[in-house]
């Protein structure tokens, strides 16, 4: 893709979330972000986000502050702004999806078998168990970005 969407750190946005390029455009740094997280993030972007990380609804309910079934109604609202309780964790996982592609070579497969199983980095945890959390899905980034630098024991 050409790198003329956004700068390379947003391009995620559009690949994961399917958002439209002009959206992308828009958003130049991390305070364009916020807000952009706290006004605009619609339901179509979180649902073409979870079909893109494969990833169950039943998972995505246990990492978001949200039923199933209340993360299932929201989802069918298209145009429907989502929450900043709710919005923010999907960017964050987007991050950790862009990261963890660049760690395991464009293998979403190998980057979700890598968020299900237990790791010692984590106290045993799965990463994918600490991704409720800011501190969690921070944690998570670091590691990956460990493990693209293999700088990881």
């Amino acid at each position: 893709m050409a790198q003329t969407l956004a700068q390379p750190n947003y391009l995620f946005l559009h690949d994961m979330y399917k958002m439209p390029e002009n959206e992308v455009r828009n958003i130049h740094n991390e305070a364009e972000l916020i807000d952009f997280i706290r006004k605009r993030f619609k339901a179509s972007y979180a649902k073409n986000f979870i079909a893109y990380s494969e990833l169950s609804l039943s998972t995505w309910s246990s990492i978001l502050p949200v039923s199933k079934r209340t993360l299932q109604r929201e989802l069918e609202k298209s145009k429907y702004n989502f929450d900043i309780k709710i919005s923010e964790p999907l960017i964050e996982i987007g991050e950790i999806y862009s990261l963890g592609l660049q760690a395991f070579d464009d293998d979403k497969k190998r980057l979700n078998e890598w968020l299900k199983a237990e790791n010692a980095y984590f106290n045993g945890h799965k990463p994918i168990d600490i991704m409720d959390t800011h501190k969690g899905r921070d944690l998570i980034k670091s590691e990956l970005l460990r493990i693209e630098y293999s700088e990881f024991s």
